[in-house]
Formats: C-alpha cells, structure tokens, sequence
C-alpha cells in the first residue's frame, strides 16, 4: 500500500469548502481591484521597459544566486526578496533579517503545499509514496519555522521594542494569526494521525514529526472521540483559514504586502539609479507633486509596499543627526493622504506640501540615497521628496534663500558659486594644460567641475589630476572659460528648468567639439553626465578619475615610486558608491601606494554614511537643529584614529576640512583626495 491520504478524509459536505474557497477568493481579488484603483490615481510611468531582466530576477534561482553571489540565505529579488539575505544586512539586521526570513519562507512553503493537495485532489493524484512522505516532512518544517519565526518576532517587536518600530494592532492580530493557523492544523494533523496512521502505518506518521508527537499524546483518546475531535478541530481551522483571509481582505491587513511588495519588486527602477525622471517642460501642467494625484502610479503602489520597517529611517543621515525628517513617516504621511482621497471621504482638505510634508522635511533630504538602499521591497522615498522639491521650486518659487543664491549664481555665471573670485582657468596656471578654443585634438576632455575650479582648497585637486594625466601621457584638454555647471545643483534643488538649460547648452557644445570621452574628479558631474545627459540626446564616454587613474595603474602607465605612509581611512561619495557602485577601485588605488595602512570606518561602502554635501545641500545652510551631518561623519573618522581621510569628491573634501575644523582636529586628521595621494606617491 502506498503512503498517502484522503484529503476530506472524517469531514461530511467538503463540497462546502469549495463555496467558501470560491467566495473567499472572490472577496480578495475584489479588495486588490478596489486598492488597485487607488494606485491608478497616480500619473503613466512605465515600468515594463526589461521585461525580460525583471523575470529572471523575479524568478532567479536560488542555487545560481548562491553560486554566483556567494550569499548565504541568498534568494531571488521577488520571491526571496533577496536584500532580506542575512549575509547582505549589518550585523544588527542579522534578527530582524532572520524573523522575516522564517515567516516568509514558512508560509510561502505552507501555501504552495496548499495548492498541491488541491491539485493533487481535483484534477490528478500525485500525493502518494516517496513524494507524499518527503512532502508531509517539509509542510511539518515549514510549520515549525513559522511558529519559530512568530516567537521571535513577538519577542522583537513587544519584549525588545527598538524605536524604529511603531506598533499597531494589526501587528499584533496578524503575528496570532499566523501562529493560530499554524497551530491549529498542527493539532488537526495531530489528531487524524492518532486516528488512522499511527494504528495502521506508523512508519509514515514519523514522516510528519510534529503531527506525531501530538498523536502520542492523544492516543488515549478513543476511536470515536479522536474522530469528533478531529472534525471540530479541522472545522475551527478551516474557518479561521477562511475568516483570516476574509480579515486580510476587508481591512487590507499587513499580510497584503507578502503580494504588493512582491508587485513593487517587480515594478522597481531598472533605469540608472543616479538619474531622475526628466520633466517635460512643454507639455506638463503641473511640476512636481502637489497633490497625490501628481505622483505616478508606481510612487503610489510604494506606499502600500511599506511594511514600516524603519530601515530607511535608521539610514537616513538627517533623522540620525535630529533633522526633522523620516523616510519611514514620509511614506507613510503620504500613504495616509492617499488614503485620505477616496471617494467616500475626499482628501480632507490638507495640502500635500506644508500639512502631509513639511517643507523643512522635503528640503532636509541629501539625496544620498541610502534609504532606497536598504528597502527590502524598493521603496523611493528620495524621490518622492524630489517631486515635492520641485513642485515648491517651480510652482511656488519656494526655495531656502542660500540655495536661491546658489541657483542666480548658476543662471547668471554659470556656476553655484556666487562668493568666488577665481575664473574657470586660475588652477591651470603653470601647468601648461590647453583649452579646446586653443587646440581641440584630443582623446579626453578633463571635465573640471566648478567645485574643483572655483574652490580654493578642491583646486588642488583638480591641480594633482592634470598632472597625473600628463605624467601617463594622456592627451586631454580643458574647456576652461566654456566651461559651465555640468546642472546636478539646479536639478537638485528642483529648479529642473534651468538644469535642462544647462544640458541644452553643454551638449551642443560638447558635440561642436567632438568630445567622446571626459574623465572628471566629481561625483555629481560624473553621475549627471554619465546616466542624465543621454536623456537628452547625449552620449559620451564619462569616467570618474578614480576609475581611469586605476586603469592607468594596471596598464602601468603611471608607476607608483614612493609612499606616504601612515593611516587612511576612505570615505565613500554616495555619488560615487551608491549611485554607482564604485567601491572597490578607490581602495585598490590606496592600496597601490606603499607604506599606507587602509582602515574602514564603521560605515563603509553601500552602509556609508553621507557627507551632508547632496542634494544641494553645499549651498544649504544647515538648519541649527541637531547635530551637523558632517561633524558626525568627521567623528566616525576619528573614531578609526586614522591620520588621513581620503575623498574621492569635492563635496565629500569641503565638507571634511569644515568638520575637522569645528572638532578642532586639525593637528591630527586631514583630508585629501586620492588624486592628491597619489600625485604625492608618483612625484
């Protein structure tokens, strides 16, 4: 006889099961059509572009994600929600990271297990043998891993309670559910084994260990009573199955998002992650977002992705240093205004910008980018600020009265600073270095930057590139006078008119020269040009100096003869490391150099903490609020007690020589840039 088991096996009428399945399921595709509405107030974006790319990441295998990652735990992006891998999270994600992952894979194991006796009982029998006996043991796993998974997210949420968690309770009603559901079919399949496979096969019970041991301790039931039992109890489970999915429909219960983040995974940004969307300035009526309505429709799917985590928050550099603002509260302000605008309430009469947001929040944001980093399901916060960034600009010509400054400056010198008295050439002189207008033969066009122009300390920066591309014979030229903002601070701080002004102007002459490849020394001018410019035609050859000094050091056009010895610690641009994942070559330039010992600070790499510099904010005066964001990261520098920060931007440099500054630390850290290190190692 083969091992197997009749599904209605003691239950009367399980025709009845069928009618509540089909109402059941008919009230939950009703509830997502009802929300789905909801997100089709938002704006077109199309979010189908690489199709092909999202369904291998939605459905990636496991085995290749280990094989070629390396990553314990590692899952695919959609259904294993692959950022939740425990070897990717920082230590002190390693709990929460383990809690999501039980629940999710128990359930996700328990449903498909579901959908399998269903198959096996209406359409063919396959539940039988060896498959049955290996299946009743990963379902009784499965089980068990949910429960664990529960216990511990109880424990979390209500015993050790970290602020970044705001409990409600629909938290608590979903984490019983689970352990309810669990619990109950345990105990069903406790009892129909005492009932049948422990008098008559008792091999195949231990096959469901869980089940087995609770039949032990009903075996002292008799026939009839297990039998009573067993039908009041799978009674009690299916209706709890049944009333929790009914719950989950009607109040749209937390257990949605095991689909919308799904939804929001596949849907997420594929395009460059250092771009944002450009704004037709011809034929939009509105710039920016004022209203709900104003985002697109993905923005809102966003909104009901977020589980509260509060990843983004304990990422975000301004909350950290007490700014007023959140990622997690922003979502979920602008979730509740979403809410807020059904029919059958309307949109309570609070504006968007200054009641849902504050303003101070919008312009708080460095757009460093570390809050999409860490969402586990691909929520875009940043950008959502952005739109309102821009909406405030543009429509209500609202703007901080520094970043006004730095923006006149910009339309009317073509550059953001508006204190400076150098031109565009006084770091050139002596280093006979020639201008396009003078002689435009030449295969790389050294894009300078206005920091690194117009910046009397980042000068030297510029100074110590030029004369590592002509110490490895590198034909290059400058623009010089021609030479405007690249446009990344107008579009920043949300003037996106004249940011496509600046682009207008920059690429007809770039193209008027023939210019195909630029090496530049700034992050902001490398991510502007590199992944924002071909969205308007553009389409050059953009490398960071980082990038192409490592290039020349592999080649071994540049021979490093001596070191500078001492301690340096690397600070990561978020420009630089999580616009574009330029992590590695920085260190391994700093390696090059002898007598340098490379020491990390705590935050490093895609964890790195922001410099205080993005989004504008070099020409933001910082709200006397909290502690400056710069100071912070200049403390975690010390903290490493290394003699050198090195930088690989000029933001990041400015920001780091004010911060040693204000901790008086002069005497014991400096700032530089690699290119400074490594025009001192080759001299």
């Amino acid at each position: 006889m083969e091992p197997s088991r009749e599904v209605f096996w003691n239950i009367p009428l399980g025709v009845i099961v069928d009618v509540l399945a089909i109402i059941v399921a008919s009230i939950l595709v009703w509830a997502l059509w009802r929300r789905a509405r909801l997100w089709r107030l938002g704006g077109p974006e199309n979010r189908l572009s690489y199709l092909g790319r999202r369904l291998r990441a939605f459905l990636g295998s496991l085995v290749v994600d280990i094989l070629l990652h390396r990553k314990f735990l590692g899952v695919a992006e959609g259904l294993g929600h692959r950022r939740l891998a425990i070897k990717d999270l920082r230590p002190r994600e390693f709990y929460p990271g383990l809690i999501h992952f039980l629940i999710f894979s128990g359930v996700l194991v328990l449903f498909l297990g579901t959908v399998l006796v269903s198959a096996s009982h209406y359409f063919f029998h396959f539940l039988e043998g060896s498959f049955y006996l290996g299946f009743s043991l990963a379902l009784d796993i499965a089980g068990l891993v949910v429960i664990v998974g529960v216990v511990l997210a109880v424990h979390r949420r209500y015993i050790q309670r970290p602020a970044r968690l705001d409990n409600k309770g629909d938290d608590l009603i979903t984490l019983l559910l689970l352990l309810a559901l669990v619990v109950s079919g345990f105990l069903v399949e406790g009892l129909r084994i005492a009932a049948t496979e422990l008098k008559t096969n008792p091999g195949w019970a231990l096959w469901s260990p869980v089940g087995y041991l609770l039949a032990l301790g009903f075996s002292g039931l008799s026939q009839a009573g297990l039998l009573i039992w067993h039908r009041v109890t799978w009674w009690l489970h299916m209706l709890l199955s049944m009333g929790a999915l009914v719950y989950v429909a009607l109040y749209w219960n937390r257990l949605w998002h095991i689909v919308v983040a799904t939804l929001n995974i596949f849907f997420r940004n594929l395009e460059s992650r250092g771009a944002l969307r450009p704004i037709d300035l011809e034929q939009t009526e509105t710039f920016g977002a004022a209203k709900i309505e104003d985002f697109s429709w993905k923005h809102l799917l966003d909104l009901d992705a977020c589980t509260r985590c509060g990843r983004c928050q304990d990422s975000c550099p301004a909350y950290l240093s007490g700014k007023p603002l959140s990622p997690k509260k922003t979502v979920q302000d602008l979730k509740a205004s979403l809410l807020a605008r059904t029919a059958d309430s309307g949109d309570g009469g609070r504006e968007l910008i200054g009641e849902v947001v504050q303003e101070d929040e919008i312009w708080n944001c460095t757009t460093c980018y570390a809050c999409q980093e860490v969402c586990p399901v691909y929520i875009e916060p940043m950008v959502k600020l952005l739109e309102m960034r821009r909406n405030l600009v543009l429509e209500r010509a609202s703007i901080p009265e520094t970043g006004e400054g730095a923006l006149k400056s910009l339309e009317a010198r073509g550059h953001p600073w508006r204190g400076t008295t150098l031109s565009r050439t006084d770091w050139a002189q002596g280093l006979d270095i020639k201008t396009l207008a003078d002689d435009s033969d030449i295969d790389i066009l050294f894009w300078v930057g206005c920091t690194q122009a117009l910046e009397e300390r980042s000068t030297r920066v510029a100074q110590a590139i030029a004369r590592i591309l002509k110490l490895a014979g590198v034909n290059f030229g400058i623009l010089g006078v021609e030479e405007v903002c690249c446009g990344d601070p107008a579009r920043r701080l949300g003037n996106e008119y004249l940011f496509q002004l600046q682009v207008q102007g920059n690429i007809e002459l770039l193209k008027n020269y023939g210019i195909r490849k630029i090496v530049t020394g700034c992050p902001h001018c490398y991510n502007t040009l590199k992944h924002e410019y071909p969205q308007f035609g553009a389409g050059f050859q953009v490398i960071h100096h980082t990038e192409f000094i490592a290039s020349l050091l592999k080649e071994g056009r540049l021979g490093i003869l001596k070191g500078s010895g001492g301690v340096i610690t690397y600070h990561d641009s978020c420009y630089l490391g999580r616009y574009n994942d330029i992590y590695e070559l920085p260190r391994q330039i700093l390696n090059h150099i002898p007598g340098i010992r490379l020491v990390e600070m705590a935050q490093n790499r895609e964890r790195g903490f922001c410099c205080g510099a993005g989004g504008g904010h070099l020409w933001l005066e910082e709200q006397k609020v909290g502690q400056r964001i710069n100071e912070m990261r200049t403390e975690q520098a010390l903290a490493t007690r290394a003699e050198v920060i090195a930088t690989a931007c000029p933001y990041c440099l400015q920001m780091f020589e004010d911060g040693i500054k204000s901790k008086e630390a002069e005497e014991r850290l400096k700032v530089m840039d690699i290119a400074e290190l490594v025009i001192q190692a080759v001299s």
